[in-house]
């Protein structure tokens, strides 16, 4: 029988968890010299999906790393559960939504332009996220086929 490692036992238990939320994501573990880490990257599904699945998320991580004094404190230790030293959960949802529409955004350098400011392609999506919601998605969808005019992405 197959064993895996703590972080491997995390990521799948993540993966369960998001497929019960309905959430496509993809998941990865590391092992590596004093640690290891597993991160969860959301394709797609909802935003309160996404937000339980980061709350569920919360007891696998053994601790927290502490910038200020540069250490890592153990302060989050469960005996009863798989845990591993770094997680994170990545929202890639509009990542994918863009690229569907155009492959090679990230390629070269666009102007997302809203109404007529040009902003960073965040910003861009933060507006988007602003007026649609929790449809923000399809908004977004709408605004990469260029369905809304205030919404456009140029040639830099």
């Amino acid at each position: 029988m197959k064993t895996f490692t703590p972080s491997a036992q995390v990521n799948k238990l993540l993966k369960k968890k998001a497929k019960e939320l309905g959430l496509e994501v993809k998941g990865s573990s590391k092992n590596y010299s004093m640690g290891c880490s597993v991160t969860v990257k959301v394709l797609k599904g909802s935003d309160d999906a996404f937000n339980k699945l980061k709350e569920y998320s919360y007891q696998f991580e053994y601790g927290s790393f502490d910038g200020m004094n540069d250490i890592y404190n153990n302060d989050n230790v469960r005996k009863d559960i798989p845990q591993t030293k770094y997680l994170f959960i990545n929202d890639d949802r509009a990542a994918q939504i863009i690229e569907y529409f155009d492959e090679n955004i990230w390629k070269t350098e666009k102007k997302w332009m809203w109404f007529d400011n040009q902003l960073a392609w965040y910003e861009w999506l933060k507006e988007i996220k602003k007026e649609y919601q929790s449809n923000w998605q399809e908004g977004l969808k709408k605004a990469m086929q260029g369905k809304i005019e205030k919404y456009k992405i140029l040639e830099a």
